[in-house]
């Protein structure tokens, strides 16, 4: 496998702080069925190995597709990769407008694929809202689920969420309803609202930080994650927010037998609980369930190292030349680093 990619930096002329550098592929266009428009991120890997798949990174809610950074910085040079955004999110527009449910953003995915994936095999590797999205694709278009040779599900969930906390004990069901009727009140004063989130800025990304990560990140990982997070439109937020109450793709796993499928969880996932990526696994014979202790829920950019190097085995397993290592719990690096210092 490959070694650990180290952060891409580069210092802006002027600035006082180093960002990541932002990547760039083919940009496509994906115009749907009902008048969105899709922006999609394409990597072509002209040393492809014969045969190798078409590999499709797909984000979660509020978030966009440089949230798989490290991961496309060490995927880009040996497959081709696809990272759609999606609809209000990203550099994608938001079509007609109204709640959205995960069966739309699957048929988004769907139709991006004919696009730019029509032929040969794929694997679908999806965090958080991606991985509902691909798991809804599953039961939506057979046809298309047919060339998936592997499925990588991070730090999502197939349902349940209603009764979730969100690390809220008693507060926290009652909170996600609240905002969900705040939001829908004042969607059409969006731009009161994102006024006031430019104001609160650093509040936000303190914010951002507790619920995205478990443990330290560097400045500039803890930026991406708050930009992309405060670049995503109230009306976006508003959109999606209800459908993830009534989430329930436990259809879906029966239709991802007999594929490659890993499940990566995170011990302390403020949105997505890790034992929801244990009730996926266990619902999918032969799928991998690897849980990263000490990681929240943007455990990509969190431990990005753990997380390339099991969609790198998810890759080999999909081409034939892995098997399955069933259940994995992982401490990282960095972590165990620091648990030996306090022990000291």
């Amino acid at each position: 496998m490959r070694a650990a990619v180290a952060p891409r930096l580069r210092r802006r002329p002027g600035a006082a702080r180093e960002e990541l550098q932002p990547l760039h592929g083919e940009p496509v266009e994906v115009d749907t069925d009902d008048g969105a428009r899709l922006h999609v991120e394409v990597d072509p890997c002209g040393a492809a190995p014969a045969g190798a798949p078409t590999v499709v990174l797909l984000h979660g809610y509020g978030l966009c597709a440089d949230s798989w950074h490290f991961q496309r910085v060490a995927l880009r040079d040996r497959y081709r990769l696809v990272l759609p955004e999606h609809r209000g999110h990203g550099r994608s527009t938001r079509g007609p407008g109204g709640p959205v449910g995960v069966a739309r953003l699957a048929d988004d995915l769907g139709q991006v694929l004919d696009a730019v994936a029509p032929t040969g095999p794929l694997v679908l590797v999806g965090h958080s809202l991606g991985g509902m999205t691909i798991m809804e694709l599953a039961v939506r278009r057979p046809d298309l689920l047919e060339r998936v040779r592997g499925v990588g599900l991070v730090a999502t969930s197939s349902g349940g969420l209603a009764a979730f906390d969100h690390g809220l004990p008693l507060l926290g069901r009652h909170l996600v309803r609240w905002a969900e009727q705040a939001l829908q009140r004042t969607a059409e004063r969006a731009d009161v609202l994102e006024r006031s989130r430019r104001r609160a800025a650093e509040v936000e990304q303190r914010l951002v930080s507790h619920w995205s990560f478990a443990s330290p990140v560097s400045p500039e990982v803890e930026r991406l994650a708050a930009r992309m997070m405060a670049a995503t439109p109230v009306e976006t937020i508003a959109d999606l927010l209800p459908a993830f109450g009534t989430l329930d793709e436990s259809e879906a796993l029966t239709a991802l037998a007999g594929r490659a499928v890993q499940v990566i969880a995170a011990e302390r996932d403020l949105m997505t609980p890790a034992a929801h990526g244990r009730t996926i696994a266990d619902a999918v014979p032969g799928a991998e369930h690897v849980l990263v202790r000490q990681a929240g829920h943007l455990v990509m950019l969190e431990h990005p190292a753990v997380v390339t190097a099991r969609l790198e085995r998810l890759l080999a397993r999909a081409a034939g030349a892995a098997a399955p290592v069933g259940d994995e719990v992982v401490l990282p690096v960095a972590a165990r680093s620091r648990t030996r210092r306090g022990r000291r």
